[in-house]
């Protein structure tokens, strides 16, 4: 298939083959979900300006398959950062599932200009939920607070509850080589979980005032991060960085336990 890509002053058309999709992947957030944690499935494969976000095209109790379906033809792509970012990356949320082993199947097609899409490329891969021997409860307003990993103290989560049902998050954390990041991110809240999509500002004018601009900073994608909560003081927080943020982060999760708690709240 052909992509022409669109830059100020520039046209370049790359031909892509079929064979590309090949290297699909999939991986779960959190990795080893508990029943009734939220589970997200995070999808990536070499980058191409019209991947289509996959899309849940059959579930049973036991399995889930989700379809690509790329345009057929000749496709105009809009302008695209030089040089484009590694991969195509795409997140679906599963839900909070019962105990269970469960398949979860990615097909990319081909479209055609007529007749059925051709298939060309599927990978698979097995998720197992355990047993949760915590209580589970809803996220309430008296979730806002501080939280981390005492085994970690130095790096943890500010959350705040917000109108509407939504979580903000502010990571204060580190950078894989060094050096602080702060990620901001939020989400809608889903029971006792929250599915957040999370920014980090970039750009020159990230400095001490006065010397701050605004101007000169962007909000870049970083990846999604998920919290699940057992009940007021004890959760679970895994992400699943975008490759094309940096390739240097990996996904992960860890234990968080509450560290304070706003004057005038309770919980639940």
């Amino acid at each position: 298939m052909q992509r022409n890509y669109f830059k100020p002053g520039v046209f370049c058309t790359l031909l892509l083959f079929a064979g590309s999709a090949a290297a699909q992947s999939m991986t779960f957030a959190p990795s080893a979900p508990l029943a009734g944690e939220t589970v997200v499935v995070a999808f990536s494969q070499p980058f191409d300006c019209e991947a289509p976000q996959p899309m849940l095209a059959a579930s049973t109790a036991s399995s889930f398959t989700f379809s690509s379906i790329f345009p057929s033809g000749i496709v105009n792509c809009a302008e695209v950062p030089s040089p484009p970012p590694p991969a195509s990356d795409f997140t679906a949320v599963l839900g909070a599932l019962t105990p269970g082993t469960y398949a979860v199947t990615w097909n990319i097609y081909q479209g055609q200009s007529s007749g059925a899409p051709t298939l060309q490329s599927s990978t698979s891969a097995q998720l197992v939920v355990a047993s949760a021997s915590a209580t589970v409860s809803a996220i309430t307003p008296g979730f806002t607070g501080n939280w981390y990993d005492p085994s970690q103290s130095g790096h943890g989560f500010s959350l705040e509850v917000l109108p509407g049902n939504f979580l903000l998050a502010d990571w204060f954390v580190f950078a894989p080589n060094g050096g602080q990041v702060w990620l901001v991110a939020t989400g809608p809240i889903t029971g006792n979980a929250a599915v957040l999509q999370a920014f980090y500002p970039a750009g020159p004018g990230g400095r001490f005032p006065p010397n701050f601009n605004a101007g000169e900073l962007q909000n870049q994608a970083w990846g999604t991060i998920i919290f699940n909560f057992a009940d007021c003081n004890n959760g679970q927080v895994s992400w699943q960085p975008m490759p094309a943020a940096d390739s240097a982060y990996t996904s992960g999760s860890i234990p968080i336990s509450r560290l304070t708690t706003p004057a005038g709240l309770s919980c639940p």
